[in-house]
Order: C-alpha cells, then structure tokens, then sequence
C-alpha cells in the first residue's frame, strides 16, 4: 500500500478504463435493474432544493414515495452525474463503471500483500485476468450495484490485509465496510465474518495491532450512523433493507428471482473464460500453500463467496458477480505456472483449438454477409488472440511464452471492445421493446397526464418519460394514456408503432368518461 507502490496498479486501472468505457450508452437502460436504480437516483437527488433546505435527499427516494429497498450510497453518485452530465445512458452507468474498475487494482494490491514467490508478477496477472472477465465487465459497465459491492469489498480485505505493517489502513477496510453499508447492508455481515475468520486461521502467519481493530470501527461509523439516522427517521420500516429485501433471500424467493442455486455455477462456466482452464492448477498451488497466508486468504475467500453466494435462493445471473475475485486470484497462479513452466501443455491446446472455432466461425458470418446474430469481429478478434497465444504458450521459452500471453491479451482485448459496439452485450435484456420511442411522446404530454402501462413494469419506460406510470390494474373515468401492445377499443393510438415480431407497442389516447380499458 505504499505510494512508490501504485504506479503498476495505476496504469493498470487505466487500461482497465480505456477497456471497458467505451459504448457505455449505446444501448438503452436495462430491466431490471437499470431503470430502477437510475428512477430512484433522480427522485432522490431531485429532493436537493438550495431555496428549501433539508435533510430528504439523505433518504431514498423513489417518486414521491420513500423507497426502502437498498440505501441511497450509489444512488447519490448516479443522480449528480445525471444532473450534471444531462441524462444520458453514458451518464447514468459512468460512475459505477468507474468505482467497479477499481476492483482490479484492488486485486493487485491485496495479492500483493500476501506476499511469497514473485508475488508482484502474480498480482499483475491477477489483475489482468479480472479486468478481462466478460461477466465482469459487462456487470461494471451498468448502472447496477454489483460491480461497486466487489470494488468495496476487495477495499475491505486489502485494507485490513495491509493494517497488520500499518495499523491506520484498517481505516481504508472500515471505509469499505461503509461502501457495503450504503449498497447492500446484509452483505457486511457476511464480509466481515469471511475477514474474521481468514484472520483467526492465518493467525501464526499475521498478527494484527488492537488499533488496526480501532481504524476499522472508525471506517465503518459513517455507515452504521447513516442506518442508525435511517431508523430513526422511517421507523421500522428502515429494516425492510435488512429483512425482506436482505437476509430473506437466504431463507426464500423474493420477487421474480430463480430459487436455482446452480445459476451462479453456470453463470462462473459461461462466463469465466478463456481463464477458468486455469482454475485446476490455482487450486493445486493454494492447497500446496495451504500454511502460507497466500494460501489461507486464496481458498478462505472462495470458499467465503461461495459461501455467500451459493445459499441464496433468490439468485439473480449478476449475483455471481462476488466470486471473480476469488477465481481472478487462483486463475493468476495457473496462470503463472503456465508461463513460468509451459506446463500443462493441455491448456494452451485447447485455447488453440478454441480460437480456431472462434476464428473460423467468424469468418464464415463475415464471408456470408451475416448482419444479425453473433458479433463477427469480436469473434475474429477472440478467435485470432486464442489461437496465436495458444500455441506460442507451449513453446518452450519462456520469452514465447510471454508473447502467448501478450497475443492473447490483444485479442481477447479487441474482442471485448468489438462486443461492447454490437447490440449484443446485454444479451439477457428481458423487455421485447426500447422504451425510447414512446417515452418521448409521454414527455410531451402535459405534467398532469394519467399514463397507464398496460403490461410488464418497466422502470426504464418511466426514467426515460421523466414521471411514475400508473400500475397496470389502475383505472381512471378522466382523460387519461395508456402504454399497451393490443388495440384499446375507443382509444386513439398516438405514438409511432414499435414492432417486435407480431407484437406492437403504442401510446393510446383514451377520452374523459372511460375507465381504462382492458385490451
């Protein structure tokens, strides 16, 4: 954690960002959890009025009614940079795009600090392996809390991690802890449990300082003083954070969420490659280094977000998102062994065999003109890294080796930028229709306008149309709009038709004396 330190992790970081920035606002908000997060980030900063002041913008806010799902910590971010920056899609998803990039410094710092056998080489490659994680890089480009939960827990375990040489960086643990307060409060309980318990097992190998133990109280104190404030100000209602939307996703399904505790083990073997080969050997030199502190915090926080992750039965495809780190780690000592070895020659086979698919996939959609389906020059891009580090990283130099890892980079660097141009890198969008449209029509409605969404909520439609929409059961016998992809008897269609296959949506105009017909 010195300051001589931070050049590598610095540069890193900006490459990091010059990777996963661009096409951040290219394709509208997603459903869900997109325009939720970005509805409530405006209504909240929008409680900010120099003429009037008060203390409301320090709650949660979601229109006009207090929103009691998640603390306001990213929120507060997403709703200035949107005011500042006009609302765009890049403006929304820049801030968390920014604080999730942090996690792979982070990750350098906290390898580092576990010492060992060339453990600066290692915790470069582990930073590498971590900022070239699609799932990561797709999950830290959205305007999600994911992506700044990693970010401030990596602070926490670095932090406390770097406070047994210097006492006072527990303050920088305590801050992280904070950082998890302000996003998603259950989640500390289950950080600070995995810290305590790696620190009791590594105890022969680390002593830490009773006033580490203070610096890391006096970090996490603006948190706990935010949800003691909270209680205060809305009552019981404050633990719903806590209870519904928290801890009960252990015990049942809250919501539309899959009860499936597989999916965050498919969501690791869809989306960690080319990397998740090389989790065999991470695994291998951890449980050889099982007495070394390298060894305890590399299996402990594997074995901790698992932990974490596995139980929920509320699972979501992005709540995988906690176990990069672990695996970027023990990914970055396969990968190691890889290099410094050429061994197992299996690994670099299959990479070879795996970007020759890739490549010649993408070929024949670029020769057959293809214009829809999977991206082409990402393909290519993927293909040709794959394939040329794959077989220069069994040569038997070590300098070759190097230029495999070098080549692989590249491509599978190219490729990502290619994807995040396409259409397609938020592939599991649920909603059949871009909101954009007939959001604006609604704009030019007049503000008092009863607008109606006959169908699936979507908060995006409401970020994009600047105010609430009505429940799909509301009814109104005064003039009033209603957003349905069914023709309204003795309603007037206003908007432009948006087709998705057999299915239109529009904006219907329905006169005063009607309730709100039912298509």
């Amino acid at each position: 954690m010195n300051l001589n330190g931070l050049t590598r992790p610095a540069l890193l970081w900006l490459l990091t960002l010059v990777l996963w920035l661009p096409g951040l606002g290219n394709l509208p908000l997603r459903d869900w959890d997109e325009g939720r997060v970005t509805s409530v980030a405006r209504s909240t900063i929008g409680r900010i009025d120099p003429t009037h002041p008060s203390f409301d913008w320090l709650l949660a806010w979601k229109w006009n009614e207090a929103y009691l799902n998640k603390p306001p910590g990213l929120h507060w971010l997403i709703g200035t940079s949107t005011r500042l920056l006009g609302e765009h899609e890049w403006a929304a998803r820049l801030l968390p795009c920014l604080i999730a990039s942090l996690a792979v410094p982070l990750l350098i710092l906290l390898r580092r600090q576990l010492g060992g056998a060339q453990c600066e080489r290692r915790a470069i490659l582990a930073g590498l392996i971590l900022m070239t994680l699609l799932p990561m890089a797709r999950h830290g480009r959205l305007a999600m809390l994911d992506g700044s939960l990693v970010s401030c827990s990596l602070l926490l375990w670095t932090g406390w991690l770097s406070s047994r040489q210097t006492p006072w960086h527990g303050l920088l643990a305590g801050l992280g802890a904070t950082g998890v307060l302000m996003l998603k409060p259950p989640a500390v309980l289950g950080f600070l449990l995995i810290t305590a318990a790696i620190s009791v097992w590594d105890r022969r190998n680390s002593t830490w300082k009773p006033r580490a133990l203070a610096w890391l109280g006096s970090g996490i104190l603006p948190g706990l003083a935010w949800h003691l404030w909270h209680g205060h100000q809305r009552g019981t209602d404050a633990l719903l954070m806590w209870g519904g939307q928290g801890l009960s996703r252990v015990a049942g399904v809250v919501g539309d969420s899959t009860g499936a505790w597989v999916m965050p083990i498919t969501e690791v073997l869809e989306g960690g490659w080319p990397w998740l080969l090389l989790l065999p050997l991470g695994l291998r030199w951890a449980w050889s280094e099982r007495q070394q502190s390298s060894g305890h915090w590399e299996l402990g926080l594997l074995l901790g977000s698992c932990a974490l992750v596995l139980p929920l039965r509320s699972q979501l495809p992005w709540y995988s998102h906690l176990l990069w780190p672990a695996l970027a780690l023990l990914c970055a000592e396969g990968l190691h062994q890889l290099l410094s070895t050429g061994r197992p020659l299996w690994v670099g086979r299959i990479w070879a065999l795996l970007g020759a698919a890739l490549l010649l996939t993408g070929m024949t959609l670029l020769l057959i003109g293809q214009q829809q389906g999977l991206p082409r020059l990402a393909l290519i891009c993927a293909g040709l890294g794959l394939l040329a580090g794959g077989l220069q990283l069994i040569q038997p130099t070590h300098q070759q080796r190097r230029w495999g890892l070098i080549s692989l980079l590249i491509g599978w660097g190219l490729a990502l930028l290619c994807l995040w141009q396409s259409q397609l890198w938020l592939w599991e969008l649920n909603e059949s229709w871009d909101p954009r449209p007939i959001a604006s029509e609604i704009r030019q409605l007049p503000a008092e306008a009863v607008v109606i969404l006959r169908g699936p909520t979507r908060p995006s439609l409401g970020w994009y149309a600047g105010r609430e929409l009505l429940a799909n059961d509301a009814e109104s016998k005064n003039e009033h709009w209603v957003v349905s992809r069914q023709p309204l008897e003795r309603c007037k269609p206003i908007a432009s038709e948006l087709k998705s296959g057999a299915k239109s949506w529009q904006l219907w105009h329905c006169p005063a004396g009607l309730d709100a017909p039912i298509p």
